[in-house]
């Protein structure tokens, strides 16, 4: 149960940080195609900013980034040898963030044919 609420508070500190230094900062959301994240989106599935709703988009991966930062955490909390926490993040945060990454752009991918996401 302890580790329930430990990952349930990493995530909602992340996501409600990158909510307020991100998505509600203007100056940022328009800027935000120009992040290393988000220019990885656009040349790894070749997807049209003009079509892309860039709250939406920046939502969307902060969900991402929040889910697979917790759960990493939540791993790592399982062991109390330091050497065997950087060994199970490592593992664990890599293949997560390769997969979230991957099942969201082929999402917006598969959007941006469709209308304007």
């Amino acid at each position: 149960m302890k580790l329930l609420f430990l990952g349930l508070g990493c995530f909602l500190l992340i996501y409600v940080l990158y909510l307020v230094t991100v998505i509600f900062n203007k100056k940022k959301i328009k800027k935000f195609f120009d992040t290393t994240q988000a220019k990885y989106f656009i040349y790894r599935y070749k997807l049209d900013t003009s079509k892309l709703n860039a709250k939406a988009f920046a939502n969307s991966i902060a969900l991402a980034n929040s889910s697979f930062i917790s759960l990493t955490l939540v791993a790592t909390e399982l062991t109390k040898n330091y050497y065997l926490k950087i060994l199970i993040g490592f593992v664990t945060l890599i293949p997560l963030m390769l997969i979230s990454y991957s099942i969201l752009g082929n999402i917006y991918k598969k959007k941006e044919g469709k209308k304007n996401v």
